[in-house]
């Protein structure tokens, strides 16, 4: 039995931890954990049988977390694939952000216990989906699933240099979750994490496949929107911020209704800016759209 310790976990394991080599080799399943990120973690194989996961220590993968319960889920090998099973958790199990009760694992699957988030991978092409995996976690956020911060400034770099070249549109959105403080000290942080989750799929509804969504930082969110006037950033902004307000988003401690602010700023070419100083423009915004009353777009 192995133990490691990270922020305010610790997660022991009696299944045996294998490199991706060995993984890719013997052709067995494996879980990753993606959130909390935690790089010397490695793999967990998943038993012939089931694992169990929970805060009681007679668990196999035992989660210190206050929002998992004792035995809050099992993964079951049957004849149609891994089975994953919620067992009466207080707050839940989620496999790709929706709540269940049970559901067979398709490779790439995320599921979610508590604070947690682990990674299914499958029998074939072990090896090709851990680098996948890796290459996702170091590019996008663990819990939401946006591009990270590092991927937004490489993005924006790019972008604002075909901008200058090219002469053409580029624009930018900075948005902020009005009062989410209150959000966590009234339902807690994990309510505060599923409205994070809850939104961010909204706006990737709403936004085209080559609109990059990432996370700034905390309850901080950019868009980059390439080849867009700043009059139609505006709009875009508009109709992210109408659906964000017109329904609640349903967490553990219900539903929770929350707006955010908008702040815009666009590059028409010839102009040259630092990532930086476009972001600090849209934050602007950002900010006169906070002080005018929040639930706005200013830009």
């Amino acid at each position: 039995m192995t133990e490691r310790t990270w922020e305010n976990t610790v997660v022991r394991k009696t299944t045996r931890k294998w490199s991706k080599t060995e993984a890719a080799a013997e052709k067995s399943s494996f879980l990753v954990q993606i959130y909390p990120l935690n790089a010397g973690y490695g793999l967990v194989e998943l038993p012939a049988e089931r694992l169990t996961i929970g805060r009681d220590t007679t668990c196999d993968l035992i989660v210190v977390d206050d929002a998992v319960s004792r035995r809050h889920v099992t993964i079951e090998r049957t004849d149609e694939g891994f089975l994953i099973v919620d067992q009466g958790s207080t707050n839940g199990t989620f496999v790709n952000d929706a709540r269940v009760q049970s559901q067979i694992l398709a490779a790439g699957d995320r599921f979610r216990v508590g604070g947690h988030i682990f990674k299914f991978l499958a029998d074939d092409h072990i090896e090709a989906q851990y680098h996948e995996c890796v290459y996702s976690m170091a590019t996008r956020d663990g819990l939401t699933a946006a591009f990270n911060k590092r991927y937004l400034m490489d993005a924006l770099q790019r972008e604002i240099t075909q901008c200058e070249r090219r002469v053409r549109p580029l624009s930018l959105l900075m948005l902020d979750v009005d009062h989410f403080k209150a959000v966590n000290d009234t339902h807690g942080h994990l309510a505060g994490d599923e409205v994070l989750l809850g939104l961010c799929q909204r706006l990737r509804d709403m936004l085209r496949r080559d609109e990059i969504l990432a996370r700034y930082g905390g309850e901080e969110f950019a868009v980059l929107v390439s080849e867009t006037t700043l009059d139609d950033a505006r709009s875009l902004a508009e109709r992210l911020r109408a659906g964000v307000a017109e329904k609640s988003f349903d967490t553990n401690r219900g539903a929770i209704p929350v707006t955010i602010s908008i702040g815009v700023a666009g590059l028409l070419g010839g102009t040259s800016l630092t990532p930086l100083d476009f972001i600090a423009e849209a934050d602007h915004n950002l900010y006169a759209a906070k002080k005018a009353g929040r639930n706005r777009v200013v830009g």
